[in-house]
């Protein structure tokens, strides 16, 4: 079974704020491998294809010496699982596996390091978080629809109250 394992160039945001390089050694899915193909911009500078036992054998051997100053993900052997499911489809047996030939090392995908993927960073969502949407900034005409609705309602509601006025004084 066919697996693909990538050196993606992360960072790791010290205690001081300041960035710091990480090389991760992950596997790629079949989906992923063609989009770089095809020119999307990537944090791989390697990829690298090779057996699903080698590489769910965790063994940095098995990868080139390009691979040797990285560390393995989390969840490795899980996303290795994954991953190589995705090569198991009629698209990717038929169309993918010439990408990165079983054995062999790419290394000219758009790799570009505009958007940084930083390991270790915390999305903390709180209520200051949230925008209040006022009607001065209403973008869906809720207040005109609402405005029309009490003018259309005003003519109505006052023949209602004159028709009970006069049923009242009766």
């Amino acid at each position: 079974m066919h697996a693909s394992g990538g050196l993606a160039h992360c960072f790791e945001k010290g205690d001081d704020g300041k960035l710091t390089d990480r090389f991760v050694i992950e596997p790629i899915t079949a989906n992923s491998l063609e989009c770089m193909a095809n020119g999307a911009k990537t944090c791989f500078k390697h990829v690298y294809s090779l057996t699903l036992e080698e590489a769910a054998a965790r063994n940095k051997g098995a990868f080139p010496p390009e691979f040797a100053d990285g560390v393995f993900c989390e969840n490795y052997d899980l996303r290795v699982d994954s991953c190589a499911r995705t090569w198991m489809r009629p698209h990717p047996m038929e169309n993918l596996l010439d990408l990165v030939p079983l054995g062999q090392l790419k290394s000219n995908f758009n790799y570009n390091l505009d958007d940084k993927r930083v390991l270790n960073f915390e999305n903390v969502v709180n209520d200051d978080d949230n925008i209040k949407q006022d009607l001065s900034i209403d973008v869906y005409g809720r207040k005109e629809k609402e405005e029309e609705a009490q003018a259309a309602a005003a003519p109505a509601k006052q023949e209602e109250e004159d028709e009970m006025d006069s049923l009242l004084a009766m």
